[in-house]
C-alpha cells in the first residue's frame, strides 16, 4: 500500500467508502482478545491505516450491536483484503473508479441482490489470494448513499457504504 496522504491532498478519482466491521474485541478484566486480529495477524487499523481519511468511529449496526467504521479513500489500483481462513476473504479496491468487492463465493447471490444494477461486471468466480477458497469479484459503480451490509447476528454486520 502507498503511504498515507492527507484527505485534502487526495485526488477526486479516489473511491471513498466506509467499511463497517463488527466489534470483536473481548475483554476479561485486564486482558483482552480479538479473534479477528489473531486470524489476520494484525489490528485491522494497522492494515487500513494508509487508506484511512479519519479516525475509526463506532456506531450501532442495522442488527443492533456496535460496529467500527473505517472511513477510507482508495486511490486507483489500491485496496485491501481481509483473509477469512477457509471461507476465503473480503476485499475491496479501486479499479478505474469502480469499487471491486471480493467476497466468499457463497455470498455472490447476496452481492447481486444488495447492489443490483450498480454492478457493472460480475460477480465473477476466482480464488482467494492464498489459492485455497473460491471467491466472487464484482465491479460496482458507487452512488451517493449506497450501502451494502451483511448481518452477522449478535456480532452486528460487515458492510460498505459510499463515502
Amino acid at each position: 500500500m502507498k503511504p498515507a496522504t492527507t484527505a485534502a491532498a487526495r485526488p477526486a478519482s479516489d473511491v471513498r467508502v466506509n467499511l463497517a466491521m463488527p466489534v470483536t474485541r473481548v475483554g476479561f478484566g485486564p486482558f483482552s482478545f480479538d479473534p479477528v486480529e489473531q486470524m489476520i495477524g494484525a489490528p485491522l487499523t494497522d492494515i487500513l491505516e494508509s487508506l484511512m481519511t479519519g479516525p475509526v468511529y463506532r456506531r450501532p449496526s442495522v442488527a443492533g450491536p456496535a460496529v467500527d467504521v473505517y472511513p477510507l479513500a482508495l486511490p486507483d489500483g489500491e485496496g485491501a483484503t481481509i483473509p477469512l481462513a477457509q471461507f476465503g476473504e473480503i476485499g475491496f479496491r479501486n479499479e478505474g473508479g469502480l469499487l471491486v468487492l471480493t467476497v466468499p463465493w457463497g455470498m455472490s447471490a447476496w452481492l447481486r441482490q444488495k447492489l443490483g444494477d450498480a454492478i457493472v461486471r460480475g460477480p465473477e468466480g476466482g480464488l482467494s489470494l492464498d489459492g485455497t477458497a473460491r471467491v466472487a469479484n464484482a465491479w460496482v459503480r458507487l452512488r451517493p448513499g449506497m450501502r451494502a451490509s451483511f448481518p452477522l447476528g449478535a456480532l452486528g454486520e460487515v458492510g460498505v457504504e459510499a463515502g
